[in-house]
């Protein structure tokens, strides 16, 4: 059984690699590889965003936060020597509106837009609750 298991490991690490290299040969010879790659995502139950970014330059980049108007209301540099940038945005003191994450290096640049909104609360029907032990 083991010897079996270990079979199976081995060929599907194999197919892997297999297909990992044959997505890195099918690119066109000269194509630009983008100096930047940016993820967002929301911690989870509150108004924090977190915005991460990989370089893959030396250049430097610069985060904003702008509202609908385009309006600055945040702007930071990530220097060039890092490759990796985590920056955590506190939005609990911005008025309902539509707002965007700009990330530039000068030539290149990102937008990544978010909704703030007030959600109306629920009626409550019934607050009392059955529990089993």
């Amino acid at each position: 059984m083991k010897t079996l298991v270990k079979t199976f490991a081995i060929a599907v690490l194999s197919v892997m690699s297999f297909v990992s290299n044959a997505s890195d040969n099918n690119e066109p010879t000269g194509s630009i590889k983008k100096p930047f790659a940016v993820g967002m995502y929301q911690t989870a139950n509150t108004l924090q965003m977190n915005v991460l970014i990989e370089k893959t330059t030396n250049k430097d980049l610069y985060v904003s936060l702008k509202d609908e108007a385009g309006n600055v209301l945040h702007k930071e540099r990530v220097g060039k020597k890092g490759t990796v940038y985590h920056g955590k945005f506190d939005l609990s003191e911005l008025q309902d509106g539509k707002y965007s994450f700009e990330i530039t290096d000068g030539e290149t640049k990102v937008v990544k837009n978010v909704n703030i909104g007030t959600t109306k609360p629920e009626p409550v029907i019934n607050d009392r609750f059955i529990s089993m032990n």
